[in-house]
């Protein structure tokens, strides 16, 4: 057999490239790979960052993704600390800070996101955003010396930021500009479990409520809210989002629009050039465009590229809707598709365990869950959706009956309902 003379670049060492990495290998691709990553480090875990890192529980090397081992097995081409900062669609060529020059026969685009600044903050001891391990190692570090803790944003990773520092017992202020918490993802039933979960911790909630002003000095940080109100703190830290970093797909020629633009498998407007992760703005089913910020879709992208750019049949619909997690405080959140306010809720809740769990119907039919410590019951669900075969809804009230003994019913063929998001 003729060995194989492609090289296949990867730009951005997350999740995602990982697995175009070993998605490759796994399918026999023999040829060349180049991996190139921004930071310093090898490949890491982002989730802890906002949990588990800053409340010191584990370390860089329990996040790895790749051991360095993995990369001579794997026969892989790494530069670390080489942000690629040019390509040339037309020579198929990219192209290092450093100067370095790369070929390619595919390239994937892995290069994810930056944490969205405060506009008009200037840059402080006193103030941070969360996205890298030294970011994470920063705020860490702030926390030790605080006593009053600022965040501002009411999505995911301020929640998650906000319950981190309650556990390593700060004062926190959280303030959400938007009428509820996680307003973009969720709808008010699951807002308001986080709102009274986090009071239940003791933070201190400002919604509805927009920040006109920030004053960072030496002595403190001062906060003006829209409604002229004042906070004080120690320590800021914004958590409002993530910005795609999309600027070199676009310098290069290529449609992007929050993020690249992306069919189901990745392929941008060039069909030699990918892009997966939270870089990627996909084109479902649907006819929708979805730019998903999740450990999940990272992979699944991940996988469904690799494979397309083998010319692999590939169905990245086929493992079912979308799901995320959050680890705030000792519970455990986990949403399945997308909840939305104007499908049906069914709740099947047992307070003694702590758990809850909310499915969002559409006639017969489970269209999301969001559970609270409940995964087991999220995998079944989740195995429903994507046989399209559900029990009667009325029986997952009923916690006396596990749901996997519950009779499935073949539904009748049905068009999904969606809607774009963005989950971060």
């Amino acid at each position: 057999m003729a060995s194989d003379t492609r090289t296949f670049v990867i730009v951005g060492a997350g999740q995602a490239g990982r697995w175009v990495v070993l998605t490759l290998r796994a399918e026999g691709f023999t040829g060349r790979i180049c991996w190139f990553g921004d930071e310093a480090h090898g490949p890491y875990e982002r989730p802890p960052l906002s949990k588990a890192v800053l409340q010191g529980e584990v370390g860089l090397e329990q996040l790895a993704l790749l051991q360095p081992a993995k990369f001579d097995e794997l026969n892989i081409e790494w530069h670390p600390g080489e942000a690629v900062v040019a390509i040339d669609r037309e020579r198929r060529q990219v192209r290092g800070a450093s100067g370095i020059e790369v070929g390619y026969d595919m390239l994937f685009l892995a290069n994810g996101g930056q944490a969205r600044k405060l506009p008009g903050l200037a840059a402080h001891p006193r103030v941070a955003t969360l996205r890298t391990w030294e970011d994470a190692l920063a705020i860490k570090a702030a926390l030790a010396g605080a006593n009053k803790v600022i965040v501002i944003g009411g999505g995911w990773i301020g929640l998650e930021l906000a319950a981190s520092a309650r556990k390593l017992g700060r004062q926190v202020t959280l303030l959400e500009a938007a009428a509820r918490l996680c307003i973009r993802t969720v709808p008010p039933c699951v807002s308001q479990h986080l709102l009274e979960l986090h009071q239940s911790h003791g933070v201190d909630l400002r919604l509805g409520d927009g920040v006109s002003a920030v004053q960072a000095s030496d002595q403190g940080i001062g906060v003006t809210l829209a409604s002229g109100a004042q906070v004080s703190g120690d320590f800021l830290v914004v958590g409002i989002g993530l910005v795609a970093n999309d600027a070199l797909a676009a310098a290069a020629g290529l449609a992007t629009g929050n993020g690249v633009l992306t069919d189901a498998w990745g392929r941008t407007s060039d069909p030699t050039v990918f892009a997966v992760g939270d870089v990627a703005n996909a084109l479902r089913g649907d006819g929708q465009r979805l730019r998903l910020e999740s450990w999940e879709n990272a992979q699944r992208q991940g996988v469904a590229a690799a494979k397309a750019a083998l010319g692999i049949p590939h169905n990245p619909d086929a493992e079912g809707p979308p799901w995320f997690w959050s680890d705030q405080y000792d519970d455990n959140l986990q949403i399945l598709g997308f909840p939305d306010e104007r499908l049906s809720v069914v709740e099947r809740s047992q307070p003694a365990r702590r758990q809850r769990v909310l499915f969002f119907c559409d006639g017969e039919r489970v269209r999301a869950v969001a559970a609270v410590n409940a995964g087991r019951d999220v995998k079944i669900a989740r195995k429903w959706m994507q046989q399209d075969r559900f029990p009667a809804l009325a029986a997952l009230t009923d916690t006396s009956i596990d749901l996997n003994r519950l009779p499935l019913r073949d539904m009748a063929p049905a068009s999904p309902t969606h809607k774009e998001h963005t989950h971060g």
